[in-house]
């Protein structure tokens, strides 16, 4: 990172803090509110679940004591291993494995009881997941590094390989064992599914010391560098077949200044390529984009969350129908954009993780 790239960071970290104490709602204790439409409004879905366990890693390893932003961290991990079970949502355990490591907070298997699983049936969850939520798992159980889980963690490994195309360097979105929604898209994957992957590879290689590990890294970063916009855009949707970009918009701000460079810094550590310019051009990107705006506002800690196209809600639809039909429109000549004013909680957990893995040693509980 450049160096007034770090400062200017460095600059918000303060104020990711205050705003993660904005995050958390009264009622549950969790990271459950966020800024919807430039006003604070409730998370949606799963989305509570996912970015407490994000927020968590991302004050850890920032070396913030979680206690200063919710008042029982551990308790809280503990309760999103609950919530995995109740909401019936495997997909989002490797995040809570992350997390219990990062925090110290109990031992993984009690945090696999919490959720209702075992290392066996655990397994048998892996090829309903995506591709994101398989490598947010295979990341969880290389942190929670426990001799009796280490079947699991190589048969997650091994799922994410089952889903590259190796001709093209792409993940699909799901394999055909997974529900509906997912089977009927699996073939167009977005930017998630090739860059948790990515850092899950990179974790392996660090805590296994395995260099075929690093060496598949290597090459799905070097596809994925390959595939950035000229303005260090990382670009929504990816066909798996062609390993053609099917959908460039949104530009997600939490890709550009975390979520990319935090899996090429993972690379990095492990002992691959260095993206440095790759990683720069990325976060440069909040600065200048499309629409020639400051996605970060310095005063209040916002970042926000896209550049998206500027059509109607029907023009929209039917544009993503097409992508994830792997049929996409033609690009037009002259494209609108407008700003998409909404940030979620997991956006300045991350913020603060990609930023503190740039400049300081792991400590305990974490990988990189």
């Amino acid at each position: 990172m450049s160096q007034t790239l770090a400062t200017r960071f460095d600059h918000l970290q303060d104020l990711c803090i205050a705003r993660l104490r904005d995050c958390v709602d009264p009622r549950t204790g969790r990271f459950g509110r966020q800024i919807r439409d430039g006003a604070w409004a409730a998370t949606q879905g799963t989305e509570s679940l996912t970015s407490s366990a994000i927020c968590l890693i991302g004050l850890s390893r920032a070396g913030i004591p979680a206690d200063a932003v919710v008042p029982d961290a551990a308790g809280l991990c503990r309760q999103l291993a609950v919530r995995v079970r109740q909401e019936a949502y495997p997909g989002g355990f490797g995040l809570v494995l992350w997390a219990g490591s990062a925090l110290r907070a109990g031992g993984p298997l009690a945090l696999l009881a919490e959720a209702g699983f075992e290392p066996s049936t655990l397994r048998l969850a892996l090829p309903t997941l995506t591709s994101m939520e398989t490598a947010w798992l295979a990341s969880g159980l290389l942190h929670a590094d426990l001799p009796c889980l280490r079947p699991t963690t190589d048969a997650a490994l091994a799922e994410l390989t089952r889903r590259l195309n190796p001709a093209v360097m792409v993940f699909r979105h799901a394999a055909v064992e997974a529900r509906l929604a997912h089977r009927l898209r699996a073939r167009i994957a977005n930017f998630a599914d090739q860059v948790y992957p990515l850092q899950a590879l990179a974790f392996a290689a660090i805590a296994r010391g395995d260099a075929a590990w690093r060496d598949l890294a290597d090459r799905l970063a070097m596809a994925m560098v390959q595939r950035q916009g000229p303005l260090g855009q990382w670009w929504w949707h990816h066909d798996a077949v062609t390993g053609a970009v099917a959908e460039r918009y949104p530009v997600y701000s939490v890709h550009q200044h975390s979520m990319g460079p935090m899996a090429l810094r993972a690379l990095a550590v492990a002992g691959g390529r260095s993206h440095t310019a790759a990683a720069t051009a990325s976060r440069a990107w909040l600065q200048a984009n499309e629409l020639g705006l400051d996605m970060a506002e310095p005063g209040s800690g916002v970042i926000w969350r896209s550049v998206e196209r500027d059509e109607t809600r029907l023009a929209r639809r039917a544009r993503h129908a097409c992508a994830l039909l792997a049929k996409p429109t033609a690009e037009p000549d002259w494209p609108l954009f407008r700003l998409n004013r909404e940030i979620r909680p997991y956006e300045w957990g991350w913020l603060l993780y990609a930023s503190a893995i740039e400049g300081s040693p792991p400590p305990a509980g974490h990988i990189v």
